[in-house]
């Protein structure tokens, strides 16, 4: 659940929390045809880039609107997010806040889909000759099945 007021940056900074990645690669949204991100002159390529900084959610979105948020462009992490509804609450909405989950994150430069399944196999074999750098890598064991929806929102309320 997320206040429509963010902005498209703000946004960013949720969907990063809720991953708990660190934000060290480039992001877009894709909105209507359109793509919003962080502009950068120094690219031609950029000129159709919408300020991401300057676009709210609500004035963007509607009721069952569908966009993509692409992260990661060498990971290429897609999500397809989608407005399940517009509600106007009596206590304005202040900071976005995760209902609801399950499964352990994907780590931070895991290889996208394909590297994360990678992971998986070899977090989920001790005798797998990749194991123990994976795991040295991973900063210790990793829980495929554990979710925590405390520390979700801990990390989506420190970024928004």
């Amino acid at each position: 659940m997320v206040p429509g007021s963010l902005t498209l940056a703000k946004f960013h900074l949720v969907i990063q929390g809720a991953f708990d990645w660190d934000d060290y690669h480039l992001h877009q949204f894709e909105i209507h045809g359109k793509r919003y991100g962080v502009p950068d002159n120094d690219w031609d390529e950029d000129d159709a880039l919408l300020d991401e900084e300057i676009w709210r959610l609500h004035q963007l979105l509607k009721t069952h609107d569908h966009f993509t948020y692409v992260y990661d462009f060498g990971d290429h992490w897609v999500h397809d997010i989608e407005v399940e509804g517009a509600e106007h609450v009596a206590r304005t909405l202040k900071k976005a806040l995760c209902l609801d989950g399950a499964r352990a994150r994907p780590p931070e430069d895991v290889g996208g889909v394909s590297g994360f399944e990678h992971f998986l196999e070899v977090m989920a074999n001790p005798r797998d000759e990749e194991y123990a750098d994976t795991v040295t890598w991973q900063g210790g064991r990793f829980q495929p099945d554990r979710f925590s929806l405390f520390e979700v929102n801990g990390q989506i309320q420190s970024r928004n």
